[in-house]
């Protein structure tokens, strides 16, 4: 096992403590569960099968069937279209 040290104010020394109690922790504890819920929330979110044939579903779900994609000018023309509006309107 490793050590880590770092230097906090002692205010938040107390605050830190002062949790911890309130969760029947120890302050090595509660610090170690606070920076991995810190490194969970910062990892990008892979999405298992199951999400992804949701996904792919509600996609589907949103055209009628049968309908086929606009062809590349039309997509292009429609990109232009939406991002430099006419002046004129």
């Amino acid at each position: 096992m490793s050590r880590i040290h770092f230097v906090v104010k002692e205010s938040a020394k107390v605050r830190y403590q002062a949790q911890a109690e309130r969760e029947k922790k120890s302050l090595g504890q509660w610090l170690r569960e606070a920076a991995d819920e810190k490194l969970e929330a910062a990892r990008p979110r892979l999405f298992t099968v199951e999400e992804l044939k949701a996904f792919a579903a509600k996609c589907d779900a949103r055209h009628p069937p049968g309908a086929k994609e606009p062809d590349w000018p039309e997509i292009k023309k429609m990109l232009v279209e939406t991002r430099f509006p006419d002046p004129g309107v």
